[in-house]
């Protein structure tokens, strides 16, 4: 009796492993998006806690500046050229581009790509010497924040206080 050899796949059986590799796709492609958007909140909340520890640098080194609330700006984290004035008499107001562009000429602040809306991964920041960073999340005396709009996402909102402590939302 002759058996002939069988070459190649049935068709349930192509159909299993499609279907198969269909439900790994549909589990993974959620998680992936969740993982990525944690990632770039967490990458975010690094360079928001920089900010917060060269506010507060700024605040003791000189303690008489006062800086209004303001958003960090591509201008203000791509400083380049010769260090930025920033000798400010007691009680003297500066803008938040000069702060930033003296913290990155100084070294205590490393430049980061801020994009042309003024977001770096998304997320918006602002500053303040005096705990008044605006993010519409944080309650009061943040010198620092950031704030984002994922819509896939809870991670939306953090800040630094005058303390140094990262809080999030």
């Amino acid at each position: 009796m002759y058996i002939q050899e069988r070459k190649g796949f049935t068709l349930i059986e192509v159909l299993t492993v499609v279907l198969i590799g269909a439900l790994v796709v549909l589990f993974a492609i959620p998680n992936y998006r969740k993982s990525q958007d944690k990632n770039r909140y967490l990458t975010a909340s690094g360079v928001l806690m920089e900010l917060g520890n060269g506010v507060n640098i700024v605040r003791e080194d000189f303690p008489g500046v006062d800086l209004t609330s303001g958003s960090v700006t591509r201008g203000a984290v791509f400083y380049s050229g010769t260090s930025p004035s920033f000798e400010v008499g007691s009680g003297e107001s500066v803008t938040g581009t000069t702060v930033i562009s003296w913290l990155v000429y100084n070294n205590y602040l490393t430049s980061f790509p801020i994009d042309n809306s003024g977001q770096y991964l998304g997320y918006r920041f602002a500053i303040s010497t005096t705990g008044a960073a605006n993010c519409s999340c944080n309650t009061g005396e943040a010198v620092a924040c950031m704030t984002g709009s994922n819509a896939n996402s809870s991670y939306t909102c953090a800040w630094v206080d005058k303390s140094g402590i990262l809080h999030h939302n």
